[in-house]
């Protein structure tokens, strides 16, 4: 029988819905399929046993039920029971062991199924009532029925009894072990008999108690954890006193979130394996896996790994062996989950391969029972022997390992037929007094509720509102286990202190207080953090660390507060908004700052133009007083020629000193309209930094509360290991030119710098490899709180550390399009990196004969070759070239162990890479020598395609040997990157660096001018740039030669500075009247700056070097790189 498969699809999220997420599931009957939102042609069709559609065509009734709208295929909860819980309940009731997983991503909706919400109940309560209702319908007196039900969970790879009270489980949790004739069990697992579903209902209600309270306590993640409900089903047949029984234990199975396993699992980190979070996921994967290919006549010997993980082998039976099991997977709807739903329906596609061989479990009893008799017997025979042995001085390792195996086995077995030789009746009566016993608490939470306290939030809605803790005491303290005083409110977690806060009950009037000024940073109330003593209203929001959420509860406050339900999402969302609202009243303030300073500016001008305007008017008028005065002593004195030409040299004197007068205002004129619109081309560059820097804030939002998480678990751990985010550029470098745009050849990426300061070192993490970390530097965490040690671990198990890794020091480009006239292109390729210009490299691509030892280009020149018209008669010939990288110029921190890796085209989407060798230790100037023959047998239209529009790209790797000491931000200023409160400090501390970095007031207007100037020169050289390229391209197409260059606009493969976008082309105009002023302004402030540090210059600024126009050493005849090359 093979195991059988439903699919389920939910409903969008909240977060969906404001993402505008499109639909990419579809169902038709048992198939389903997900689609493809830009190609429908690559949609993927799934066929399985159930396909249940729960996205969309229901409504809710007056008790909050989901039912389908008539006529339509929306599957309510009770549809997937009565088609999937039937099943298995008919199957137990057979005598059949039975199993169903919920498997999917968190927040797929598994436990909706599975349990469900409020009036949607899911399979395992309505399978439990179902159970109650079938026995009370039994018609026969010989038949009888026992109920027993067990709750585990598996976190970490630990088990622990979820029915067992947090203080009483043991440290290491239970043992899972295997029995000859009951197969695999959890040892002193607490079986809990039942006779109607509220005792089910009440048990697992208690289970989901103590889930909380270890959640809590241990700073644990139930999205992180396995759940398995065991429900041990017998029925016992009494015909004239002989016993006979049928067992069926059903396991209703809750999976961790499956995204662990996808986006955990990073391609390339050692330590993928090494955290015991997503282990269980990854065994069952490979449990899957194995038996699928059983079932296909595949790896018939192959050992299937259950003994792996515990999760497999307590789930041995129903993955693999007696018993009749189906998976119902739950699926995202939405495009934003593409990936993950993908890897769930592969899962689901492979499980139900799998073959089970399910057979009915009746015996005997009064038989079972001699023959466990029997068993023990023959056991402490053994023993006995073993004994005498040692007694005879007969020892050895293997011996004592035997022994310790029986006696472990007797009492087992011991166990076992005390509970089977125990009546039913007895076992129910003995729970029922430990349930009246245990209903004192019950009763003290009811007087609880009674007074002011305290009720928890959590993530899973299965574990909200589980937890009371009363605040009706005058002091609550809130803490770790080993604060002092002792705090009444047990917080284990990120954050929080041995003693946190303190809240006070003044006549009915509650506040909180941080016990320190520090520990209020991390309590928030109502989404912000406090900074003393708060007043605490009814449903306040209270946060302890980044996600210990409870809820303040006042009783005969309840009629004052109404609106939507309060849940742990809210509570975050809240935190996050008040962040955000923060955030944008800051970059307000900014803005208002900027526009103020702005309009200072303007009105200086202004009252600057009034006072010249005024000067201006006053010259002028005395100008033509003393004109008038002297015509009018000249008319007196004298009335000849003489006089009169005297008169018109004065006349044209005074013309003369008005013409300049005016030309000087004018000018003044134009240079403050000039300063004017600098100023507000300042003002809007400084608008879109604050924007920009927000853009990025928000882009990272989702991943800088982890990284500020790990650096306060580094700090709980004691490790001298800080995290950082940065926003790192990568460089198309496979590409066609042709298919190279702005959009293609650079792309941002978030990158984790770790800062390892213990050894000296710099990592640089991906997402993936991120949160693979994350989790397994939360286990040590875990492993730590509950060991109160720390631990020390090998460098290959510890997840701070990292072997050095070779990184890109720079990459170059350079077209191919001169071997398709048979040209050669020397050229020393300027090397752009993470930080932009980073050095050069001296390439060269030589096309040859087939020996590789003539320079076909040289033949050309020479005459004796003739040049290639049109590449096309090269199509069908040998073709032969050289790749020739004799030496570059590196930064001195960026040249150890350093080698270049190129790939060429040999097929259509087939390179193949070549690397020069690695020059072991530090070389600046490091010497390659290498050279390397690149043979097309048959030259194609795709090949000589690909050397006419292709582009080679040279990497140049190293390692970096920077310490920790020299550890230094290069792109984003991590001010943009960590809370505000840190980011002001860090802008104080570069404020007072760069003033005592600027020796005078000249060089403190360059360093405040240099920025504009330096944005509307690259804008300018853009502008050139395309105005050539148009040019170029209305020009008839020519010959190239060896000394012509076609020049391409640098934007399409050199990055912008990483905070900064690209300035739209509808900027060029308004730059272009200022081209002279600004050069010549630039040139001037330059020559002004003296010693203070050059301006970085742009890889903007260049060009890309294809067939370059340069200079030409006529002695090497290489052509020098005069800023052509960007690469």
């Amino acid at each position: 029988m093979s195991v059988k498969v439903a699919v389920r699809v939910r409903p969008y999220n909240a977060r969906e819905l404001e993402l505008n997420c499109q639909l990419c599931v579809a169902m038709n009957g048992p198939t389903t399929i997900l689609l493809d939102i830009e190609d429908p042609k690559k949609n993927r069709d799934f066929a399985f046993d159930y396909s249940f559609w729960s996205h969309d065509s229901f409504e809710n009734d007056e008790n909050g039920y989901s039912r389908a709208i008539p006529g339509t295929k929306y599957a309510d909860q009770q549809m997937v029971f009565d088609t999937v819980g039937q099943e298995i309940l008919n199957n137990a009731w057979q005598g059949y062991h039975c199993c169903l997983f919920a498997y999917g991503q968190t927040g797929a909706g598994k436990s909706y199924s599975m349990v469900g919400y409020g009036a949607n109940k899911g399979i395992v309560p309505i399978s439990c009532e179902e159970i109650f209702k079938r026995i009370k319908k039994n018609p026969d007196s010989h038949l009888t029925y026992e109920v027993q039900v067990s709750m585990l969970e598996i976190y970490n790879e630990k088990v622990q009894d979820l029915l067992v009270p947090v203080p009483k489980r043991p440290t290491g949790g239970l043992k899972v072990r295997e029995h000859k004739v009951y197969g695999v069990y959890v040892e002193g697992l607490t079986k809990y008999p039942v006779d109607s579903y509220e005792a089910i209902e009440a048990k697992m209600d208690e289970g989901s108690k103590h889930r909380t309270v270890a959640a809590t306590q241990m700073n644990a993640s139930s999205s992180r954890a396995h759940t398995i409900i065991q429900i041990e089903f017998k029925e016992i047949k009494n015909v004239d006193g002989r016993k006979s029984e049928k067992l069926s234990v059903i396991n209703l199975v809750d999976l961790a979130g499956s995204e662990k396993v996808g986006k955990t699992g990073a391609q390339g980190d050692r330590l993928k394996e090494a955290g015991n979070i997503n282990k269980s996921l990854s065994v069952l994967g490979q449990v899957i896996a194995a038996l699928a290919d059983k079932a296909m006549g595949k790896g018939k010997n192959a050992v299937v790994p259950y003994r792996d993980s515990q999760l497999t082998r307590i789930l041995q039976n129903a993955l693999g062996g007696n018993s009749k099991t189906l998976m119902i997977c739950a699926v995202s709807p939405a495009t934003d989950n593409y990936e993950e739903t993908l890897s769930t329906l592969r899962y689901a596609d492979q499980a139900k391969k799998i073959k089970n061989c399910a057979v009915v479990n009746e015996s005997d009893v009064d038989k079972k029972l001699r023959e466990q008799q029997e068993e023990i017997h023959s056991l402490k025979q053994q023993l006995m022997m073993l004994q005498q042995q040692l007694k005879g001085g007969v020892i050895n390792p293997e011996m004592l390992k035997q022994l310790s195996q029986i006696q472990d086995d007797i009492e087992t077995n011991e166990t076992i037929m005390q509970e089977n030789q125990e009546s039913f009746e007895s076992k129910l009566q003995k729970q029922k007094q430990k349930d009246e016993e245990e209903d004192d608490e019950d009763i003290q939470n009811e007087g609880i509720k009674e007074h002011p306290h305290l009720v928890n939030l959590n993530e899973d809605p299965l574990l909200n509102r589980k937890i009371l803790k009363s605040l009706n005491q005058e002091e609550t303290h809130v803490g770790r286990p080993n604060g002092n005083p002792t705090p009444q409110i047990v917080v284990n977690a990120m954050c929080v202190q041995p003693n946190h806060a303190v809240i006070r009950n003044k006549d009915g009037v509650i506040e909180i207080s941080p016990f320190t000024k520090e520990c209020g940073d991390f309590i928030f109330v109502n989404g912000s953090p406090i900074t003393g003593p708060t007043l605490l209203n009814h449903n306040d929001r209270i946060i302890f660390g980044t996600t210990t959420t409870f809820l303040v509860q006042i009783p005969g406050a309840e009629q004052v507060e109404q609106g939507p339900e309060i849940d742990w999402e809210l509570a975050q969302q809240e935190m996050q908004k008040k962040e955000e609202e923060k955030r944008q009243e800051q970059q307000k303030l900014a803005e208002k700052q900027v526009h103020e300073e702005m309009q200072r500016k303007k009105q200086e001008l202004e009252e600057q133009r009034k006072e010249e305007q005024r000067l201006y008017e006053e010259q002028m008028k005395k100008q033509q007083e003393d004109f008038d005065r002297k015509m009018k002593a000249l008319e007196e004195q004298n009335k000849d020629m003489l006089n009169r030409a005297l008169m018109a040299e004065e006349e044209r004197k005074l013309i003369e000193e008005r013409k300049k007068l005016e030309e000087e205002t004018l000018q003044k004129q134009l240079q403050r309209e000039k300063a004017r619109k600098q100023y507000e081309d300042e003002e809007t560059m400084k608008k879109y930094r604050i924007k920009e820097k927000n853009f990025i804030e928000n882009k990272l939002q989702k991943y800088l509360p982890k990284v500020l998480e790990v650096n306060l678990i580094a700090k709980e751990l004691k490790r001298n290991v800080t995290l950082e985010a940065r926003l790192k550029y990568v460089y198309a470098d496979d590409q066609e030119y042709s298919q190279f745009t702005e959009e293609n050849a650079q792309k941002g990426q978030i990158q984790i710098q770790v800062n390892n300061k213990e050894e000296g070192q710099i990592y640089y993490w991906d997402l993936h490899k991120f949160s693979n970390r994350y989790y397994i530097i939360k286990d040590l965490l875990e492993r730590y709180f509950e060991s109160n040690q720390l631990l020390s671990l090998p460098k290959d198990q510890d997840p701070f550390w990292d072997p050095p890794e070779a990184r890109v020091i720079g990459s170059g480009f350079l077209k191919l399009q001169a071997l398709a006239y048979l040209m050669d292109n020397p050229c020393d390729l300027t090397l752009v990196g993470e930080h932009f210009q980073c050095g050069t490299l001296k390439v060269n691509l030589i096309p040859t004969d087939e020996t590789g030892q003539r320079n076909l280009s040289e033949d050309i020149e020479d005459g004796i070759e003739p040049p290639v018209e049109d590449p096309s008669e090269l199509v069908g010939r040998r073709f032969d070239f050289r790749v020739s990288i004799e030496s570059a110029r590196l930064p001195e921190n960026l040249c150890k162990d350093t080698y270049v890796e190129y790939s060429i085209q040999v097929e259509e989407k087939k390179k193949e890479l070549y690397k020069t060798k690695t020059l072991a230790g530090a070389h600046p100037n490091p010497i390659y020598n290498y050279d390397q023959q690149h043979t097309f047998d048959q030259l194609t239209e795709t090949q000589l395609n690909y050397l006419i529009n292709g582009t080679i790209c040279f990497k140049v790797y190293g390692y970096d040997e920077n310490k920790s000491k020299d550890m230094k931000k290069r792109e984003i200023p991590v001010e943009n990157l960590i809370p505000q409160q840190q980011t002001q400090q860090s802008n104080q501390q570069q404020i007072q660096q760069q003033q005592l970095d600027q020796p005078t007031q000249q060089v403190d207007q360059v360093k405040k001018q240099e920025e504009h100037i330096d944005i509307l020169t690259k804008t300018i050289n853009q502008s050139k740039n395309l105005q050539q390229q148009q040019q170029l391209s209305q020009q008839p197409n020519k010959l190239p030669s060896q000394s012509t260059q076609v020049k391409q606009p640098i934007e399409k493969f050199a990055p912008n500075q990483p905070t900064t976008q690209p300035i739209s082309k509808q900027s060029f105009k308004e730059f272009e009247d200022h081209t002279s002023e600004q050069q010549q302004m630039k040139a001037k402030l330059q020559q002004q700056q003296m010693n203070a540090q050059k301006p970085r210059s742009s890889s903007q600024d260049r060009t890309p070097a294809m067939m370059s126009k340069g200079k030409t050493d006529p002695k090497k005849g290489t052509k020098k790189d005069d800023g052509c090359n960007i690469f």
